[in-house]
């Protein structure tokens, strides 16, 4: 039983709810997925859906979802779901979302069966780029859960290593710690030909943002290094929804001065993610100066659209620069940047095709390789042999 903040027809609330749609459908065959969700499609859009029910069990995909309205999403009735399913164990995706917090609470209220297994993949919300944002809010919550042991008894499921380190610095040395990195699908743009990449011009550049606009995200320090390039043509398109109004009307008042050989293209979200795709595609490189990304679901997608990444170091895909499908640029040095894109702005064809089908390559080979599934089958099967064998103490 899954507990999340957005899950399909979503297709503005991130890569988060990819990862969970794509963990569905490798396990579909192995388990059965009951997963509790709100009725609509993201922070930015609160618009209840029209092509499911709400407060009720729908068929989405391979799992059983209900997408609870606002006004019904209490304990009591969160309580009365996991009665009604009875799962071996529960998924929660994300430590600090309002869902996660309700069904935590009902369980410390001992509104049912607080003996059954926990997974809580935090998702990157333990990292210091994540906590910094509305810091004082996060750190009197995350006190006050530990003061009440809210986190009790909590199998964490770390993206990668450097997230583990993240969980055990902020929840405490003793916490249980898994590591299995976010599921991508099995391929991503499998009809995917390099002769369709666009030629490369010297003197000209696209660069392609996908993401939710979000501070998080901070695109509003690229869009500031673009000050400076003075020279060549550089378009970057903005794909996603502009999720935080206060943070696009900041990066609006930048973009009036950029200097006019850069333009910038907000094309906001795309309902299929197949279009999104594309888009990426028509791009030379993907930028994304993330201040955190535990995992990153759009790295891996902009690398199979072929695009070579141009991205901060606060991401853990450290070997992109040794297989010629990008760079990750620390934050603080700003000129890096600059001269980093100068210099993908002068680039010539041939070198450009010989990075970008190294991108793709990348993107192959990362998502055919069999060790992402076996460590989070690791995972679930830790938390139901606990439910095994807490049966066994019992009997």
């Amino acid at each position: 039983m899954i507990f999340c903040d957005f899950y399909l027809p979503s297709y503005k609330s991130g890569g988060g709810m990819w990862t969970l749609v794509n963990l569905v459908d490798r396990f579909c065959e192995q388990y059965d997925f009951f997963i509790v969700t709100r009725n609509y499609d993201s922070k930015g859009d609160k618009i209840p859906y029209t092509t499911v029910e709400s407060d009720e069990w729908n068929q989405t995909g391979n799992a059983k979802v209900y997408y609870f309205s606002k006004k019904n999403f209490t304990r009591k009735k969160i309580a009365e779901l996991v009665r009604q399913v009875t799962p071996d164990a529960f998924f929660l995706n994300s430590a600090l979302a309002t869902p996660v917090v309700k069904f935590l609470s009902a369980r410390r209220k001992k509104l049912f069966n607080d003996e059954i297994p926990i997974i809580v993949a935090p998702c990157g919300e333990m990292s210091k780029g994540a906590l910094s944002i509305k810091p004082l809010k996060k750190k009197l919550f995350l006190q006050y859960a530990k003061s009440v042991g809210l986190y009790k008894n909590i199998i964490w499921k770390a993206s990668f290593e450097s997230e583990k380190e993240e969980i055990k610095d902020v929840m405490g040395a003793d916490s249980e710690v898994l590591v299995a990195p976010d599921l991508a699908p099995k391929r991503i743009i499998s009809d995917y030909s390099q002769e369709s990449k666009p030629l490369k011009e010297k003197g000209s550049l696209k660069l392609v943002f996908m993401s939710r606009l979000v501070r998080k995200k901070n695109i509003h320090y690229l869009l500031k290094r673009l000050r400076s390039v003075t020279e060549g043509s550089v378009n970057l398109d903005m794909v996603g929804p502009l999720e935080d109004q206060e943070y696009w009307r900041e990066c609006q008042e930048i973009i009036k001065t950029l200097p006019k050989n850069i333009s910038v293209n907000p094309t906001g979200a795309f309902p299929k993610q197949e279009d999104v795709l594309q888009k990426v595609a028509e791009s030379h490189f993907f930028s994304m100066p993330t201040l955190n990304e535990n995992f990153g679901y759009v790295f891996i997608e902009g690398l199979a659209a072929g695009c070579p990444l141009i991205i901060s170091d606060q991401t853990v895909w450290d070997e992109i620069e040794q297989n010629n499908a990008g760079w990750r640029i620390p934050l603080e040095n700003e000129q890096a940047w600059i001269e980093k894109i100068n210099y993908c702005i002068a680039m010539e064809n041939e070198e450009y095709q010989a990075m970008s089908k190294a991108a793709r390559a990348y993107s192959e080979k990362w998502l055919d390789d069999p060790k992402f599934d076996q460590a989070t089958a690791k995972v679930l099967s830790r938390a139901l042999n606990e439910k095994a064998n807490t049966a066994k103490i019992r009997q």
